[in-house]
């Protein structure tokens, strides 16, 4: 499916004369996305829809695959202009995009949104929200605080597939500390990257607590950290580094391998 049209609707791929009304609507919602957002088209708009009204654009959304997992597919912006909510015509997109990654056999898809409250607007996100309901996504994962003290970040997954029941075997291997970011669109948010390591090889909590210290010295509120469900290692060295879980997106990785997430709130 290239394009898509019903009555004076359109939905087709993302073109370069697209990119500045696109970044448009979404600084109608934020303007930390639209800033994000320019970055990404300006690489690569592959993946990336519009929906248009009589040829103009009104509407933006898109998907890409995510590494490492078996046809996972996260959702990137997805706003339509604000002249047009609660009309069916961001539910209409979202069938759209939906039917579009079924054709591409995506096995999955999640999209992550807020609950920010403007202190005048209110819940700008909520009809989103309920966007993603109306079309089968289910609440996965809510991380109370996480953009910013009150505003959390939640994760609904959808299956585009029936889910193939398995029963993956637990990975023998260690995980080895990378990096810390700041993670971006959040005020003092850390995120803890890694790899695998041989058995015996990877980092022990007294690496961790290195990592705890160092966020502390930069003002850093939190640390988030997340893994595949099927490595063994992870649950002991959470729990010696004072980690707790904070929740899982289901079937992540492929069907019956979640992906786990945990936290450590370093000011609490």
């Amino acid at each position: 499916m290239s394009t898509h049209a019903n009555s004076n609707l359109g939905f087709r791929p993302m073109r370069s004369a697209d990119m500045l009304r696109a970044l448009q609507i979404i600084s109608e919602y934020d303007e930390d996305d639209a800033y994000d957002a320019r970055e990404t088209y300006e690489e690569s708009i592959e993946g990336q829809f519009v929906l248009t009204e009589q040829e103009k654009v009104i509407g933006v959304v898109g998907a890409k695959l995510i590494e490492n997992t078996d046809r996972a597919y996260g959702m990137s912006w997805t706003y339509l202009q604000k002249s047009d909510r609660r009309t069916g015509k961001g539910t209409l997109m979202l069938e759209w995009m939906l039917e579009w990654l079924k054709e591409h056999e995506a096995r999955k898809v999640f999209v992550q949104a807020s609950d920010y409250h403007d202190p005048t607007i209110g819940d700008i996100y909520f009809d989103a929200r309920e966007a993603y309901k109306r079309v089968g996504f289910m609440q996965e994962l809510r991380q109370p605080d996480f953009y910013a003290p009150g505003e959390a970040m939640i994760v609904y997954g959808l299956h585009l597939e029936t889910k193939q029941f398995a029963a993956p075997e637990e990975q023998e291997a260690d995980i080895l500390i990378t990096d810390v970011d700041e993670i971006p669109e959040t005020n003092d948010a850390f995120w803890v990257a890694w790899e695998v390591a041989d058995p015996g090889q990877g980092s022990k909590p007294i690496d961790l607590e290195k990592v705890v210290r160092e966020v502390r010295s930069w003002g850093g509120r939190a640390i988030y950290m997340a893994f595949p469900s099927d490595l063994s290692c992870v649950a002991p060295l959470m729990s010696a580094a004072r980690f707790r879980m904070a929740g899982r997106l289901l079937d992540y990785y492929e069907d019956d391998v979640d992906e786990v997430h945990y936290r450590l709130d370093v000011l609490s």
